[in-house]
C-alpha cells in the first residue's frame, strides 16, 4: 500500500458518537413518558407559556398516552442526534489530501493547496498559497491531534495565523477598501448582530473573492487583503 494515502480521521471519536446517539434519545424518552404528568400540573399554573398546547396533552387519558409521547420523544432525541453528528466537523487527510465535510458539505484540498494551517480558538483555518483563507470550521475532538495528525502528513502546520499581524479592524465606510467591499462588511455586520451564521458565511466568500480575508472577534470585524493586492 501506498503510505501516502494512508487515511486518519479526525473529529469526533467513538465514544463521543456514541454518547451523542444514546444521551438524546433517552433523555426524549423518558421526557416523553412524563409530558403528560408534566402538562397537567403545568396547566394549572397560568404564568407557564403554551397553555393551550398544555390543556390538550393534558385533556387526553389512557395508558396509550403516555407511549406516544414517549415515543415522539425518543424520535425528537434521535433527530437531534443525527443533527449534531451531521453538524460537526469530519476530517480526513492523507500526506497528498485533505477532505473536510460538515453539514452535508464537501471540501478537497491537496496538501500543495495549502500555505498554512492552524486554529484559531477551536476553529481550523486553512490559508492558500495566495494568502487567501480557504476554509475555516470549528473542530470537535482534541486540538492536540489535529495538530499531531497534521504535522505527521506533512501539512505547514502553525501555531498561530502567520497573518496575524496584518488585520485591521473595519469601520464603515474604510477608505482602504472600496465601495463594493464596504457594503458587503456592511450586510456582514447585520448578518453577524442578528446570528445569521450562513449569511456571514457566504459574505466572507464574496469578500474572499474581492481579495479580502475576515476575521471576526465576537461581533468585530477584522480584515487583511490577499492575493495580488497583498
Amino acid at each position: 500500500m501506498d503510505k501516502r494515502m494512508e487515511w486518519t480521521e479526525l473529529g469526533l471519536s467513538t465514544v463521543d458518537k456514541m454518547l451523542i446517539w444514546a444521551i438524546p434519545p433517552v433523555l426524549g424518552g423518558v421526557l416523553g413518558w412524563f409530558l403528560p404528568v408534566i402538562a397537567e400540573w403545568a396547566s394549572s399554573l397560568p404564568w407557564v407559556p403554551f397553555q393551550g398546547p398544555l390543556e390538550l396533552v393534558a385533556s387526553l387519558h389512557g395508558p396509550w398516552v403516555a407511549l406516544i409521547t414517549a415515543l415522539l420523544g425518543l424520535l425528537a432525541g434521535m433527530w437531534l442526534s443525527h443533527a449534531a453528528i451531521r453538524e460537526s466537523l469530519h476530517v480526513r487527510l492523507s500526506d497528498r489530501e485533505l477532505q473536510l465535510s460538515v453539514n452535508g458539505a464537501e471540501a478537497v484540498y491537496t496538501r500543495e493547496d495549502i500555505f498554512a494551517a492552524f486554529l484559531d480558538g477551536k476553529e481550523l483555518v486553512l490559508v492558500g498559497q495566495q494568502g487567501q483563507e480557504l476554509y475555516r470550521q470549528k473542530i470537535e475532538g482534541k486540538a492536540r491531534l489535529f495538530t499531531e495528525e497534521f504535522l505527521r502528513h506533512g501539512y505547514p502546520w502553525r501555531e498561530g495565523d502567520p497573518y496575524a499581524d496584518e488585520y485591521r479592524r473595519w469601520v464603515a465606510n474604510s477608505p482602504e477598501l472600496t465601495a463594493a467591499m464596504n457594503a458587503l462588511f456592511e450586510a456582514r455586520e447585520k448578518a453577524l448582530r442578528e446570528d445569521d451564521k450562513d449569511d456571514a458565511d457566504d459574505l466572507r466568500r464574496e469578500l474572499s473573492k474581492l481579495g479580502v480575508t475576515v476575521r471576526d472577534e465576537g461581533k468585530r470585524q477584522y480584515w487583511r487583503l490577499h492575493g495580488s493586492r497583498l
